[in-house]
């Protein structure tokens, strides 16, 4: 690049095009967004005399790990919860990049991989809906950052250690799995730089202490007497039974198909075989670096000529090996599932992603030039295929507002046959927006999830929330619901089990949605 200004001006409309882009998406394409949203909802409008949310919900999140978004979206400068979430997504898309180029000054690294980091802000949790896990991994960026300045002698050591233990905590409140990764992240930064001084190890530790005290009260204290409310039980298999069998008999099943962490990110895309290519060839520029060390190593003459391939590792970079270490024990020896919550070390794919972008970016052997003009290209082309995918996804759920129900006194039920957008399950938790939209009451899965903040109200009555894709029965919301949302074709069995009640009729039907009304 001829400017001394080039990298600032296509950093810059990168982050001007994207927050266009996300400001202008109407539906989020993330599976769980729309159970996010409803748990704003209730916790926001609960109590209210417009809704009967007190009849049906009861909440539990005092103190609980991953109720950062129900503080968010129930600030009263925001006039619905939408808006909020379109905010918070906005701020997670822009400061995702941002906060990757302050940890490469940090570094003093080639600021041209803060570019790559544009192909990651519609990551996997984020893209998945994990919000909380989005959330935590941009907090992981902020700490490492604040950690990497202590090691300057004019960076206030004092400040920047209070402000990283109080960032903890905002971890353990947006996601508890990733405060427990932050932890280990921290413990082990701390145990490398006091190796050799015992005294200020201790002293030192105490910024984990209120992390560490928040997780063992919401884990022995909270946590149980939460799962006595909802349909998970801890007769069904306690954790520590559940990792034994798993690693004894599944875990090496899954230890090949880990090494997709490099397409995790964008596989979503396009469907199949397409989808993985596509996100191979936009992140195979992280990899560069890498493929050229080992290529001159291979074609190196002598160990002087391969030992100046490598970059040179300084104080800081001994962090980023760190972080790297951890979040490749954590993706690759992490279960797949535990009772309750799945999955788990897939959304550890972004943050080793990061740390091989910090390490490329003290590679000697990048040509400046051309990785600039790479860096752009994927960038941009990324952004393009992103556009497309949340034009095509509103354009698919234009009209969908108009199918749900006006009357929020009665109680929605969802039956979705076609859950797919180019191969991902996005449409599992469409049934919320009725609790979003028109603070209705809806048949949830959020009420029963071990570790949710919105629990069942027992003399509510609502039914479980099945999966119709899954062949489970409809009986039981088909007999306890005002309203059907269906998504697709009925299947042949469940339409004649619906037949039989001669209950629900069709009232409205835009694309692939139908509501049915008891009659």
């Amino acid at each position: 690049m001829k400017s001394k200004n080039s990298f600032w001006i296509f950093f810059v409309v990168l982050l001007c095009l994207h927050a266009i882009l996300v400001l202008r998406i109407d539906f989020f394409p993330f599976a769980d967004v729309p159970s996010h949203l409803a748990e704003g909802s209730i916790y926001r409008y609960y109590n209210e005399a417009s809704n009967q949310f007190n009849k049906y919900y009861t909440l539990n999140y005092l103190f609980y790990p991953n109720t950062f978004h129900l503080l968010f979206f129930s600030l009263p400068v925001f006039p619905d919860v939408e808006i909020a979430n379109k905010v918070l997504h906005l701020i997670l898309v822009i400061t995702l990049p941002v906060l990757v180029l302050l940890v490469i000054r940090e570094l003093q690294g080639n600021k041209w991989f803060a570019i790559i980091a544009f192909i990651l802000v519609y990551n996997y949790n984020l893209s998945f809906g994990f919000t909380g896990n989005a959330i935590a991994n941009n907090t992981i960026l902020l700490i490492l950052w604040l950690w990497l300045r202590t090691t300057n002698k004019r960076s206030n050591y004092v400040a920047n250690m209070i402000m990283i233990s109080l960032l903890l905590l905002l971890v353990y409140f947006s996601h508890a799995m990733v405060a427990l990764f932050c932890m280990l992240m921290v413990g082990c930064f701390l145990l490398y730089r006091y190796r050799n001084d015992f005294k200020a190890l201790v002293l030192n530790s105490f910024t984990l202490v209120p992390l560490g005290g928040l997780i063992v009260y919401w884990w022995f204290f909270l946590q149980k007497s939460a799962e006595n409310s909802t349909g998970y039980t801890a007769d069904e298999t306690s954790t520590g039974a559940f990792m034994k069998e798993y690693y004894k008999h599944e875990f090496l099943q899954t230890f090949l198909i880990r090494a997709k962490f490099i397409v995790a990110d964008n596989a979503q895309l396009f469907n199949g075989p397409l989808g993985k290519i596509v996100a191979l060839l936009l992140a195979v520029i992280i990899l560069v670096p890498f493929i050229i060390i080992g290529y001159k190593y291979a074609t190196g003459k002598n160990d002087a000529q391969r030992q100046s391939l490598y970059p040179i590792i300084d104080d800081k970079l001994v962090y980023i090996f760190i972080l790297l270490g951890v979040s490749l024990f954590c993706y690759f020896l992490l279960p797949q599932r535990i009772p309750g919550q799945e999955p788990l070390y897939e959304r550890f794919s972004t943050i080793l992603l990061f740390a091989l972008i910090f390490i490329g970016s003290k590679a000697p052997q990048v040509d400046n030039k051309v990785f600039a003009y790479a860096a752009i290209l994927v960038a941009f082309v990324h952004l393009v295929l992103w556009g497309q995918y949340f034009i095509q996804f509103d354009r698919e759920n234009k009209g969908f507002s108009e199918v749900l129900p006006k009357d929020n006194t009665k109680v929605l039920s969802y039956m979705n046959y076609d859950p797919y957008y180019r191969g991902r399950m996005i449409y599992d938790h469409f049934q919320n927006y009725f609790i979003v939209r028109n603070q209705g009451i809806s048949t949830t899965r959020i009420i029963d999830y071990r570790f949710g903040m919105i629990r069942r109200k027992e003399s509510g009555g609502l039914p479980y929330q099945g999966y119709m894709y899954y062949n489970e029965s409809p009986r039981k919301i088909m007999q306890k619901s005002d309203y059907l949302l269906v998504r697709g074709d009925i299947s042949a069995k469940d339409q004649k089990l619906l037949d039989s009640l001669h209950t629900f009729r069709e009232v409205k039907k835009v694309n692939k949605w139908h509501l049915l009304k008891k009659q």
